[in-house]
């Protein structure tokens, strides 16, 4: 879907998709302060969307952040499953990941001792990372 803002016209891209995670990587990789907190960063995500069964597995190598699809029952250091609307009210920021794990509303597949050693960085990026994504263009 192409959205007309003025005479510029914007091109929608739908969350949870390849190129959801594809540019939303991109975004992140360009902010210098995201860069140096998570430098020395080295881990796997897999994030699943339960009732859709997709997955994409995220890749941080030295707080670089790329993604590809992956299949739910891939294997990563740590792994995140939830229902599609979790994911999209984290995307909109009115859900907050952390909470979520806590309260059983996503599942948590990993070592807790090193998820434990990142979160403090997560979290202190928090903010910053849920801006970036609220900027882009997304249906959901």
């Amino acid at each position: 879907m192409v959205i007309a803002a003025g005479s510029v016209k914007h091109k929608l891209t739908q969350f949870w998709s390849k190129e959801f995670f594809e540019q939303a990587g991109e975004r992140l990789n360009r902010d210098d302060e995201l860069t140096k907190v998570f430098a020395g960063m080295n881990t796997t995500i897999l994030a699943v969307s339960s009732d859709k069964d997709e997955a994409f597995l995220i890749q941080v190598e030295n707080g670089k952040i790329s993604s590809r699809e992956a299949r739910p029952e891939d294997k990563a250091e740590f792994k995140f499953t939830s229902l599609y609307e979790k994911w999209e009210k984290i995307a909109k920021g009115e859900m907050r990941v952390q909470s979520e794990v806590v309260k059983g509303g996503i599942k948590f597949t990993g070592s807790m001792p090193k998820m434990l050693l990142y979160l403090g960085k997560v979290v202190r990026m928090e903010k910053k990372i849920l801006n970036i994504i609220k900027s882009m263009n997304l249906e959901y």
